[in-house]
């Protein structure tokens, strides 16, 4: 059985993202650590109780984490998620519990008790992992893999014109993160864009179907449906979900290109933006920048349904 730990900051995608990991049988995830991004800390560590408690599995440890970025005012994402990262369903505080220890520490232990093991899944902005690298960099290279939703990849961004919201809120970190000697996979934007998409009729299909989980899967994404009408679009992209099913099921992903990856934390016209270099430098990432989208729903339906 494989191993997981999800890193998240958990709004409505991430939600889902978290069920399909937790609905697969072949995959143990042995802790959610919980970073502020997309909605504060408080907010987002509510949220990954809730995705547990939906999900009606099993229930992992959830650590609390860093509560913003390292050297930079938090930027939130309540304006795509809803102001609970929920669709602004308002649900009451969870009964289920927080562990006591922080989660850089929670992850650092989980590592050292499953040395090469562990596939670190990230789905927001990398402040509790290069916490992580910062105090004990030999550990986190004990880590099997690191599979981030990050990056544009070869397209443009989705918060400015050259960056990707997780990069943005704190790209200081994926610098950081950039240094450890494990497998990184990025899957970012520009292999979403399109592709990790749910048309009207897809969320029409999932609202109408016998599943309880399916229904909240998309009423707690009402607010990211809304926002994307307001932009022109009949539908939306699932970005964390995408990267999970990534992770799990890598025959969705159809073309990934081996690159060296760097982040710009200097100039503020560019900051967040990933640069690859494809040709000069020894890669130290994989960049998914493609994928089926026939996978992606296929595998995004049998955890929902």
């Amino acid at each position: 059985m494989r191993k997981f730990i999800i890193d998240t900051d958990t709004a409505s995608d991430d939600v889902i993202a978290i069920i399909t990991a937790l609905r697969e049988p072949s995959i143990k995830v042995m802790g959610i650590t919980v970073v502020a991004g997309n909605v504060g800390l408080e907010q987002s560590l509510q949220n990954a109780l809730t995705a547990i408690k939906v999900s009606d599995t099993y229930i992992p440890p959830v650590f609390g984490g860093m509560s913003k970025p390292l050297f930079r005012d938090l930027v939130m994402a309540d304006d795509v998620h809803g102001s609970d990262g929920l669709g602004n369903m308002f649900l009451p505080r969870s009964n289920l519990s927080i562990e006591p220890e922080h989660a850089m520490d929670g992850l650092l232990r989980l590592i050292e008790e499953n040395p090469y093991e562990i596939e670190l899944i990230t789905l927001g902005p990398l402040t509790n992992i290069a916490m992580a690298c910062l105090k004990a960099p030999e550990t986190m290279n004990k880590l099997k893999s690191i599979t981030l939703m990050a990056g544009t990849g070869l397209g443009p961004g989705n918060i400015t014109e050259t960056a990707e919201f997780n990069v943005y809120v704190d790209a200081e970190s994926l610098s950081i993160v950039l240094d450890l000697e494990i497998p990184k996979l990025f899957v970012g934007w520009d292999a979403i864009m399109n592709k990790g998409f749910l048309t009207r009729q897809d969320t029409n299909y999932l609202k109408n179907s016998d599943s309880s989980l399916a229904k909240f899967a998309m009423r707690c994404t009402q607010s990211l449906d809304e926002y994307n009408q307001k932009l022109g679009f009949d539908g939306f992209e699932l970005a964390d979900p995408t990267a999970m099913i990534a992770a799990i099921w890598p025959e969705m992903m159809t073309k990934c290109i081996p690159a060296y990856a760097t982040v710009e934390t200097k100039n503020e016209d560019n900051y967040g933006q990933v640069y690859l270099d494809l040709s000069s430098k020894t890669p130290n990432a994989t960049i998914c920048i493609d994928i089926n989208p026939d996978l992606f729903k296929k595998y995004l339906f049998q955890s929902l349904l």
